[in-house]
């Protein structure tokens, strides 16, 4: 009987353990250099040099550098990783970098040299005062001659020597390197073409920082003298000039975000400690700042950042021109860890955070990976985020990281979801603007003041700052101002801001006066289109009993040739108005009785009211000179480009001056909307005004149907233009001119179109004289 002996067994490793750990574990050429660079990252490196030569690559940085010790002891060592073991205080890794946290942590990054080519050459120098500089050279193809060898029997030569041994064109770089690693990768298994250099550029411009390369104080820079010809070409060709990401040599970076900001909407969150901060920002706009207890407590200490940006149609556009692929192709929210990119979360067709899975469900009402960009940061050990070992399937599932991706889903993309669906979405045209026009209206600025009242409501929110622009009174004469008033109290209150609640009750008082003044205005000139009318009757009926009565019967019979039914309505309009006109000034005088000086604001706001109810009245008198434009009621349902139009030719043209040529094109098919036509006769009448003022001899309105939607009214003028300064951003802005005038006919225009759900912009493409472009979407339509 044989007996099988006891004791203790160990495993032996042959060579073809390299070739697991290398090109069978990173499957991508990228990946391979990605883990190259991170190494040059953890070692505290702020500059890494990719070379890429005809047949070698260098990835050299000016990291902490290897000792002997180091390279025997840790580099060789294989599957070590003194990032993830306890580590001694004077261990260089401690010295040499500031960071609390490594890009990677399973010490077989070494490996992804293998996967780029046959033989890999190590040149490092420790920090210090050493002046021996250690080369190592690994031939991978030794290790594929026999499976069956001892993994520890391959050779692997070594030196020593006084410089670093780096292609010239890299000299500038070798003058400064005290310290620092080169990894040189020869006899490669692939060629590296322009494409494939540029899109690697792409990858790493997402890999170390899509803000801007100047976080982490880490800059990459790649140099391939064979492309510095075709370089030089495009550079030349263009006669603006080219895009970084056309250039394969230079610094690598993605800026795209930073110009981002001012163009869309994001939004920033934070966690810090117990506490989780989120700022909202429109356009460069700041919408608000709150902070509330932080409920993941496993992100408490794992300095989260989580930074969307929402991509309107003009952000799209932006994004493609300047990135040169659209957003969709280039990512949506990607995640890093210590610093670095966790593949694949955030590439094209990814759904880690579930977004697109939750899009599905209300299309209309959620924000998915297609319309959503950004990045979010954690740090911490493996215990908490630790990679998958292939490289490229994310995190793997721990506590920690269902708390990150709740803490993404909830407190981030939801709450951006919560501000630019019921602000931006309700307001189609929205979405092809880079700017806040569209929300300087009173309608856009009570949609914002609502979506800022909405989040505030809760006791745990505090709310630090908040948008004074935007989130203020409107106009009294504003349909939504009543809606608006809730909201600011909301605001108020939870600010503590007695100085607003102070200015509510005021405009609450003057609005109860306006609407008390109205109502009574509508009795008086209710009472007088009865009498008016009754008389009319009577004139019909009555016989010439005396001359009074015959002369009273012949003005009133004249009156209903004329159509008196749209006369009377008219007179009604324009008493109503008058009245509210008494009631302002009124208004303006018991306010600033007891007051020897009064702010600039108020008195503009005062008479910018006065004003545009003037110019209501002007426009029913315009009414009154053409009896067949009929008038029932203060708002109608009519086909809009149709209105604007007649009103154009029959009016607008008719009761103008000789001077001013006004023509009119509708190639529009019709668009039934309900509107205040007082609001369409303002818009026009200002802006004839102005083209008038601008000593312009012709004006042309030319009404179409763009995008299959809504109407577009492209108006231009051959006048003197803007004047020489004119901040253009600004020319929409209450009291604002570079004249003498009042400033108020292009802000009148605004907040007539803001209530017809339209908006208004400079027309760019007009190159003499001043071109407009009108936008008036259909109520009721989504982006």
């Amino acid at each position: 009987m044989n007996l099988l002996a006891n004791g203790n067994l160990h495993f032996d490793v042959s060579t073809g353990l390299k070739r697991v750990l290398g090109r069978e574990l990173i499957t991508d050429d990228e990946v391979a250099i990605f883990e190259l660079v991170k190494n040059s990252f953890d070692a505290g490196a702020d500059t890494v040099q990719l070379y890429f030569g005809d047949d070698n690559i260098v990835i050299a940085d000016n990291g902490s550098g290897m000792s002997y010790e180091d390279l025997t002891n840790k580099w060789l060592f294989v599957a070590y990783s003194s990032k993830r073991s306890d580590r001694p205080v004077d261990d260089f890794r401690n010295i040499a970098s500031e960071r609390r946290h490594y890009a990677g942590s399973k010490g077989i990054g070494r490996f992804s040299s293998d996967r780029l080519g046959e033989e890999v050459v190590i040149q490092s120098r420790p920090r210090g005062k050493a002046k021996t500089v250690h080369h190592l050279t690994v031939d991978w193809e030794l290790f594929e001659k026999d499976a069956k060898e001892h993994f520890e029997n391959v050779p692997v030569r070594y030196n020593e020597q006084s410089v670093f041994e780096l292609p010239a064109e890299l000299d500038e770089f070798k003058s400064t390197l005290k310290h620092g690693t080169s990894v040189t990768i020869q006899r490669l298994r692939r060629t590296w073409s322009r494409q494939r250099i540029l899109e690697l550029k792409a990858s790493l411009a997402k890999l170390i920082n899509p803000f801007g390369e100047e976080t982490d104080g880490f800059g990459i820079y790649i140099t391939a003298p064979s492309e510095e010809a075709e370089d030089e070409r495009l550079i030349a060709s263009h006669a603006e000039e080219v895009l970084p990401k056309d250039l394969v040599n230079g610094q690598i970076g993605n800026f795209i975000f930073a110009t981002l900001q001012d163009k869309t909407t994001f939004i920033r969150v934070t966690i810090n400690g117990d506490e989780l901060c989120t700022a909202l920002t429109d356009r460069g706009e700041v919408i608000y700042r709150i902070a509330e207890p932080n409920p993941y407590q496993y992100l408490s200490s794992a300095g989260f950042r989580c930074e969307i940006y929402y991509l309107n149609q003009s952000a799209k556009v932006t994004f493609a021109r300047r990135v040169g692929l659209p957003s969709v192709q280039f990512g949506s929210v990607f995640l890093f860890r210590n610093g670095f990119r966790v593949y694949p979360i955030g590439e094209d067709g990814d759904d880690w955070f579930g977004f697109s899975r939750r899009k599905q469900q209300g299309y209309a009402r959620f924000l998915g990976t297609r319309e959503v960009i950004g990045r979010v940061d954690v740090s911490g050990s493996d215990d908490d985020f630790q990679e998958v070992s292939s490289r490229n399937q994310g995190l793997i599932e721990t506590p920690a990281v269902v708390q990150l991706q709740k803490a993404v889903m909830d407190h981030c993309l939801k709450r951006l979801e919560k501000y630019v669906v019921p602000v931006s979405w309700v307001d189609k045209p929205d979405a092809l603007t880079d700017d806040l026009s569209r929300l300087m209206t009173d309608p856009g600025r009570a949609r914002v003041t609502a979506a800022v009242a909405n989040l505030v409501d809760n006791e745990k929110v505090r709310l630090i700052e908040y948008s004074k622009r935007l989130v203020d009174l409107i106009n009294e004469r504003s349909s939504d101002f009543e809606k608006s008033l809730v909201s600011l109290r909301a605001i108020a209150e939870k600010t503590d801001d007695t100085e607003m609640l102070d200015r509510l009750d005021a405009a609450e008082r003057r609005f109860d006066d306006l609407k008390k003044s109205e109502a009574d205005a509508r009795q008086v000139a209710d009472k007088a289109l009865a009498a008016a009318a009754a008389a009319n009757r009577r004139a019909e009926t009555a016989e010439a009993e005396i001359e009074t009565e015959r002369r009273r019967a012949h003005f009133l019979e004249s009156f209903v040739n004329v159509d008196s039914a749209t006369i009377l309505n008219l007179h009604h309009q324009v008493t109503i108005y008058a009245v509210d006109i008494a009631q302002q000034i009124e208004n303006f005088l018991t306010e600033t009785a007891d007051k020897t000086s009064i702010p600039r604001d108020t008195v503009l706001k005062t008479l910018e009211q006065m004003a545009f109810l003037n110019r209501k009245v002007m426009s029913v008198t315009k009414f009154a000179a053409k009896a067949n434009f009929k008038l029932d009621s203060e708002k109608i349902e009519t086909d809009l480009a149709a209105f604007i139009y007649d009103y154009i030719e029959q009016i607008a043209r008719t009761t103008g001056s000789a001077r001013l040529q006004i023509e009119a094109e509708n190639a529009h098919p019709g668009m039934k909307l309900r509107f205040n036509p007082i609001d369409a006769s303002i818009i026009v009448d200002n802006l004839i005004s102005n083209a008038r003022k601008a000593r312009a001899s012709q004006i042309k309105f030319v009404l179409t149907q763009e995008n299959k939607s809504g109407l577009t009214i492209h108006v231009s003028d051959n006048g003197r233009g803007l004047a020489s300064g004119t901040n253009r951003s600004r020319i929409f802005e209450m009291g604002y001119t570079t004249t003498l005038g009042s400033g108020l006919g292009l802000y009148h225009v605004r907040q007539a179109l803001g209530e017809m759900g339209g908006s208004i912009e400079l027309d760019e493409s007009v190159e003499k004289g001043l071109g407009l472009v009108i936008k008036i979407a259909m109520k009721g339509r989504k982006a």
